[in-house]
């Protein structure tokens, strides 16, 4: 397996993998309780794939439905399973994007930070508090028919529908 090869399965072991066997072994306890609840932290780009990652864009695809599949399956024990599609937050990760795509455009930061916000039809990026209260919303009893779904949170920036 070549380079390119050994990146896919790395991206597969991290981004899905992970995922899958985590998310297992908490169904034991939910399945049990007949009650619970899973929360993936997928990307806008399951939607509309980004061009500079093409890994996780792949791969979290696959993530979402898989997840698809195990609301269905798991529905029956009072189990819900959501994807949060996230956008820009501002965290360490768009950070370091942001500066490498700096670097690459012989750019300052600021400026690759501006054009991201202007993306964003509310103008800015998001706060990592705003994510958790969708996250905590969806963990809660008041979202208990709310099931198999991709929830963009992401300011408006996805075009699609």
């Amino acid at each position: 397996m070549g380079k390119e090869g050994s990146d896919y399965q790395e991206a597969f072991d991290l981004l899905f993998k992970t995922v899958v066997l985590t998310t297992e072994l908490a169904l034991k306890g939910m399945i049990k309780n007949k009650w619970g609840r899973i929360i993936n932290v997928a990307s806008v780009s399951v939607k509309e794939p980004l061009p500079y990652l093409a890994l996780s864009n792949s791969i979290r695809a696959a993530v979402v439905t898989w997840a698809k599949t195990l609301a269905s399956d798991v529905g029956k024990y009072r189990i819900t399973v959501n994807n949060l599609l996230t956008g820009y937050f501002d965290t360490d990760r768009i950070a370091q994007l942001n500066a490498k795509k700096a670097e690459q455009m012989d750019i300052p930061e600021s400026q690759v930070r501006t054009e991201m916000e202007q993306k964003v039809p509310l103008q800015r990026i998001g706060d990592p508090l705003e994510y958790g209260y969708l996250a905590t919303f969806l963990a809660s009893d008041k979202a208990a028919f709310i099931s198999g779904t991709n929830i963009p949170i992401d300011g408006g920036l996805l075009k699609s529908l």
